[in-house]
Parts: structure tokens; sequence; C-alpha cells
């Protein structure tokens, strides 16, 4: 397996940067949910708002890297993603997985979503899928419920 990166130093770089555009998705994406946070009560919204934060944060700092790359073109190109198709999906997955929140509920569109999910990036082990389906989603039900006693969108067959 080779370990150097696909784009060198001396590499002219063509077009736009992969990065940038993802940088740019994040930032735009996590700003139109965190506006979404502001209906929220407190405490359910400390969460989300601090998770968006930070995408956003993170974001800004994958497009300062993309700038600083570009104008030095003396640091190799490390990519965040070498799969254009791929980083399609994960942002169709992750907009499909907003809307199966609202309609069928939090713990049917994750239980359903970590599978498919997995099974998309290549991962065959079906016992491990189920267990870490298992482990995710009732740790999250702890956190919520139990330990913080915030309820999660209802589920569609509880409606």
């Amino acid at each position: 397996m080779n370990s150097e990166p696909a784009n060198t130093a001396h590499e002219p770089s063509r077009g736009i940067d992969p990065d940038l555009i993802a940088g740019v998705i994040i930032v735009l994406g996590a700003g139109a949910l965190l506006t979404r946070t502001s209906d929220m009560p407190g405490m359910t919204a400390l969460l989300p708002v601090t998770m968006l934060s930070a995408l956003i944060l993170l974001g800004v700092l994958l497009i300062g890297r993309c700038v600083l790359r570009r104008r030095r073109q003396t640091v190799a190109a490390i990519k965040v993603f070498d799969n254009a198709k791929r980083f399609i999906g994960i942002v169709a997955s992750i907009a499909i997985y907003v809307a199966a929140v609202a309609l069928l509920g939090f713990y049917t569109s994750t239980a359903v979503m970590i599978p498919v999910v997995a099974w998309c990036f290549g991962y065959r082990n079906l016992k491990g899928v189920l267990l870490a389906d298992l482990i995710f989603t009732g740790g999250i039900a702890i956190i919520f419920v139990l330990l913080m006693g915030q309820e999660l969108p209802t589920e569609f067959f509880l409606r």
C-alpha cells in the first residue's frame, strides 16, 4: 500500500479543491441547522448548538487550510477525502437521515441508518454492525431519556 499523498507539493492544483467544497457545505449546512435550534428549550438546544458550532469552526478551519495551501504551494496536500462520489453519498445520507428522523422518529431512523451506511462503506460483518447499532442507539437512549430526561422525535408507530 502506498502511503504517499495523491497530490504532492510539486503538482499544480487543478480545479476546485474538494476540501474547499466540503468546508463550504459543512459551514452552510451546520449554519442552516443552527438557526433551527432557536426554538428549542435551553437544555435541549445545548448539545445541538455545541455540535453545530464545532462543525462550523471545523469547516472554517478546513476552508482556511485550503486557502493557505493554495497560497504556499510548498506543503504536500492532505486530502480529507479522495472519492467525490463517496462524499456525495455521505451528504445524501445525512439529508435522508434528517428527513427520516422527522418522518419515522429518531430511534427507528438511527437503527436503520447505521447498518445501511456501514454496508455502503463496505463493512460486511453483520454481527459487528448489529452490535454497533445496538450500542449506539441504546447509548443515545440512555443519555437522552434516562440521564437528561429529554424526549427525541416520537417514533412513527407510537403516534
